[in-house]
C-alpha cells in the first residue's frame, strides 16, 4: 500500500459538502483516524484516540441546568485524545448549547457545528473510508470537487463561476489566460503575473512550478480555435499533488462543455437572426409590427427607434470569411448595437456579402469601421416603420451600387482609395437619381453623349478636372501641370466635339451625369490630399 500522509482535521473541515462550521477551531494539522456517532452519556470510554465524535446533543435535552455535564463531557473527550466534537444542529437544538460552547472554549477543545441538512453518515464515510483505502480520500474528494465545479455551468457567467470554484477547491488561485497573456478570468490572491511569466518561459515542463510559497500547475487548451492556458496555484502543495490533475482535467472538460453550449446558443441565435431578417425583408404587415419589435429586443433593438438597412458586398466577389462575420457580430454585441445580419447568396444577382438591419445609434460609425477594406457598404435612409424594410433594402442596394462605382472609378483613374461606405441620405440629388433610376438605355444615352471624348484621354481628363474644380481654368492648369492656354484649347475642342458651349447649364449637366463616377472619385482623392 503506498505511503500517504494521513487525513487531517483541516482536510475534513475544509470540505464544503460536509457542512462544518467552527465554533472553537482546532489544530488544522491534527490527524483524524476515524469518526463515530454517539449520544450515550459516557462516549469517551468507547472512542479511540484521534477520532471525531458526532452528536445531536440528546444527552443535554432537559439537562440545561446541569452545569457539570458539558464540562465532564469535554474533559473526558480531551483525556481520551478525541480529535474534535461535531455537533449536529436542527435535531434537538437549533444551536449548540451555550454551556457546551463555554466548556470547549475553556478547555481549548475543538467544536464544530454540522449543518442540519448534512447526515452524519456522510462525514463518517468520508473520514473512515479515507483511512480504509490509500486512494479513497482523493477519490472521494475528487468526486465532490467535480460535482461542485459542475454547478458553475448553470451560472449566468459560467466561466467566471468555474474559475471562482476552482480557486476555492485548490484553496488558492485559479486563472485563465489568453495566449497573449491577457487574463480572461481569475480568482484568488496568487501572483498571476509571475505565474504567466513562468508559463511563457516554458518552465512548467516538469508539471509543477514553485514560485515562492506557491505551487502552480497549468494546462493548455483550445476554445473556438483560440489558445488559452488554465492554471491553478496553492500554498498547500499537497493539494496540488493530490488533486491538481483532477482539477485541471475537470475544469478543461467543463470549459469545453461551456464552449459547446455557447456554440449551440450562438447557432440558435443566428438561426433566429436570419429568420427574423428574412421576415422583415419579405414585408411585415402593420398589424404585426409590435410582435416583430418585441422579437428584435433580443438583438439589442429598442422598439420604434430608427433603423437602417445595410447591403454589403466584396469588391473582388470573394466569399466573406466566417471570421469577418464573427467580428461584425461580436463587435455589435460588445457595443450594444442592434443588429440582424445574414450572408448573401452567391449568385450574379447577389454577389458574396451580407444584408443587415442595424439600429441607427451612436455605435453605428465604429461598427462600420470594422467593414473597411473588406466590403463596400450601402445604407438606406433612417426609418422606424418596419413595414418600410423592403423599400429600405432597395435604397441600401442603390447606395451599395454607388459605393461599388466609386471604388471602380477610383481604381480606374488611380485617384486614391475610397472608403466604400455610402449612406443614401448623404448623397447629392444627382447621385441619388442616377443610383435609383439609371437603366441600361439611360447609361447608353449618356455614353453616346461623350463617346467622342472617351477616345481622347487628355480631353476626358481635362473635362473631368474642369468639373471637379468649379469650372476654374487656372485651378485645372495647376492640377494638370499645363499652361492655362492649353486648358482653354482643350475645352474649345470639347465644345466642338459635343456640339455645345461649356457655358451652357444643359451641357454642363449632361457632362456631369455622364462622368459622374469619375468626378466623384477625383473629388474624393482631392479631399483626402494633404494639400487640399
Amino acid at each position: 500500500m503506498p505511503d500517504r500522509t494521513p487525513v487531517t482535521l483541516h482536510d475534513v473541515v475544509s470540505e464544503a459538502p460536509l457542512g462544518l462550521t467552527p465554533l472553537v477551531p482546532g489544530n488544522p494539522a491534527a490527524i483524524v483516524l476515524g469518526a463515530h456517532t454517539s449520544d450515550i452519556h459516557n462516549p469517551a470510554a468507547w472512542l479511540e484516540p484521534n477520532t471525531v465524535l458526532l452528536t445531536t446533543g440528546l444527552r443535554f435535552v432537559n439537562a440545561e441546568r446541569d452545569e457539570l455535564l458539558p464540562v465532564k463531557l469535554v474533559e473526558d473527550l480531551r483525556k481520551a485524545r478525541v480529535a474534535a466534537l461535531f455537533f449536529g444542529v436542527g435535531v434537538y437544538f437549533d444551536q449548540v448549547p451555550a454551556k457546551l460552547v463555554a466548556a470547549c472554549k475553556q478547555a481549548g477543545f475543538p467544536l464544530y457545528t454540522v449543518a442540519h441538512d448534512v447526515p452524519f453518515h456522510r462525514i463518517e464515510n468520508f473520514i473512515n473510508q479515507s483511512q480504509a483505502s490509500p486512494d479513497a480520500y482523493v477519490q472521494k474528494r475528487a468526486l465532490w470537487i467535480s460535482n461542485d465545479l459542475l454547478q458553475s455551468i448553470s451560472a449566468e457567467n459560467p466561466v467566471h463561476a468555474l474559475i471562482v470554484r476552482l480557486a476555492m477547491a485548490c484553496r488558492g488561485t485559479a486563472v485563465l489566460y489568453e495566449n497573449s497573456g491577457r487574463i480572461v478570468e481569475s480568482s484568488g490572491g496568487g501572483p498571476t503575473h509571475l505565474i504567466w511569466k513562468e508559463l511563457r518561459d516554458g518552465n512548467n515542463a516538469s508539471g509543477t512550478i514553485v514560485i515562492g510559497q506557491w505551487g502552480v500547475m497549468a494546462r493548455p487548451l483550445v476554445l473556438r480555435g483560440e489558445g488559452f492556458t488554465l492554471a491553478v496555484a496553492s500554498r498547500n502543495h499537497r493539494v496540488l499533488k493530490d488533486l491538481g490533475d483532477v482539477l485541471l482535467e475537470t475544469a478543461q472538460r467543463l470549459l469545453a462543455a461551456v464552449n459547446g453550449i455557447a456554440r449551440f446558443s450562438d447557432s440558435r441565435e443566428r438561426h433566429e437572426n436570419t429568420l427574423l431578417l428574412t421576415m422583415l425583408q419579405d414585408g411585415v404587415p402593420l398589424a404585426r409590427e409590435f410582435r416583430h419589435w418585441e422579437r428584435m429586443r433580443a438583438f439589442r433593438f429598442t422598439p420604434y427607434e430608427p433603423l437602417r438597412a445595410v447591403v454589403a458586398a466584396s469588391p473582388a466577389e470573394e466569399p466573406v470569411d466566417p471570421s469577418f462575420t464573427e467580428l461584425l457580430l461580436r463587435g455589435a454585441e460588445a457595443s450594444g448595437l442592434g443588429l440582424l445580419l445574414a450572408e448573401n447568396g452567391r449568385t450574379p444577382e447577389n454577389p458574396p456579402g451580407f444584408h443587415a438591419v442595424v439600429s441607427n445609434s451612436s455605435a453605428l460609425d465604429a461598427w462600420l469601421e470594422l467593414t473597411a477594406g473588406s466590403v463596400f457598404v450601402g445604407l438606406s435612409e433612417p426609418y422606424s416603420d418596419l413595414a418600410r424594410t423592403p423599400e429600405a433594402f432597395r435604397e441600401a442596394e442603390a447606395a451599395a451600387g454607388i459605393a461599388r462605382r466609386q471604388i471602380q472609378a477610383a481604381a480606374a483613374t488611380a485617384s486614391g482609395t475610397y472608403r466604400g461606405i455610402v449612406r443614401l441620405d448623404e448623397v447629392d440629388p444627382a447621385t441619388w437619381l442616377l443610383a435609383r433610376r439609371q437603366s441600361a438605355p439611360a447609361k447608353d444615352k449618356l455614353n453616346r453623349f461623350v463617346e467622342t471624348l472617351n477616345v481622347d484621354s487628355d480631353l476626358k481628363e481635362t473635362v473631368i478636372c474642369y468639373l471637379v474644380n468649379d469650372l476654374d481654368v487656372a485651378k485645372v492648369a495647376s492640377v494638370l501641370f499645363v499652361h492655362p492656354n492649353t486648358v482653354r484649347y482643350r475645352l474649345k475642342k470639347v465644345e466642338t466635339l459635343i456640339g455645345g458651349s461649356l457655358s451652357s447649364a444643359r451641357i454642363i449637366a449632361n457632362l456631369y451625369l455622364a462622368f459622374h463616377d469619375d468626378i466623384d472619385a477625383l473629388s474624393q482623392a482631392r479631399d483626402e490630399s494633404p494639400e487640399s
